[in-house]
């Protein structure tokens, strides 16, 4: 099974990745486009442009991502991700981008098994799903709220509710498992791992 990428792990380590990324703008257009990082670089290409940005990690641990051209820096603060969605906050504007493929695993995950996990502790405020229930992609899972935030996680594929490792009015820390969404066709496969 293919592992989940974490942002905030992959732009601490400076490890490298590449993947393509869809975004959806306010006015609800979807761009495509790719991005790679290479040790504490990272290339973001979109159409025609491409755009060349440095990783730095402060002292204290926040991450900032500098545009060298320009001279700007922008603080990143990972707020949720998982092998389908990551969602972040740069400068205090959050963005949700899915992710399309995995290019540094050369090939879709063929398990269609979503995990999706916190990346920031959070009180769990709601629960719309139980174990068993069949879930379109884009359907709101969870509702998780942090510093008077309410971020709602979606199913990133169409599937089953295989598990929900969560309880509504409990808190979790960053990390932890939320819920498991598994493709109709592998559930069987699923649970002889």
């Amino acid at each position: 099974m293919q592992e989940e990428w974490k942002a905030e792990d992959s732009l601490n380590k400076k490890e490298n990745f590449a993947m393509r990324l869809r975004i959806k703008t306010k006015s609800g257009k979807k761009i495509e486009g790719f991005i790679k990082q290479e040790g504490e670089n990272i290339e973001v290409k979109s159409g025609d442009r491409t755009s060349i940005f440095k990783v730095e990690k402060t002292p204290t641990g926040e991450i900032t991502i500098l545009n060298p051209e320009t001279g700007e820096k922008y603080k990143f603060n990972p707020i949720f991700s998982s092998k389908y969605e990551i969602t972040f906050e740069i400068n205090g504007k959050i963005y949700s981008v899915e992710r399309i493929a995995g290019i540094s695993q050369g090939e879709e995950d063929e398990d269609n098994v979503a995990v999706l996990k916190s990346a920031f502790s959070a009180l769990v405020k709601k629960i719309y799903v139980k174990k068993g229930d069949k879930v379109k992609k884009g359907e709101p899972l969870v509702d998780l709220e942090s510093m008077k935030m309410i971020n709602t996680l979606k199913s990133p594929i169409d599937g089953v509710i295989e598990e929900i490792y969560v309880q509504e009015g409990k808190n979790i820390l960053s990390g932890e498992k939320i819920v498991k969404v598994v493709n109709v066709n592998n559930i069987n496969r699923t649970k002889e791992e």
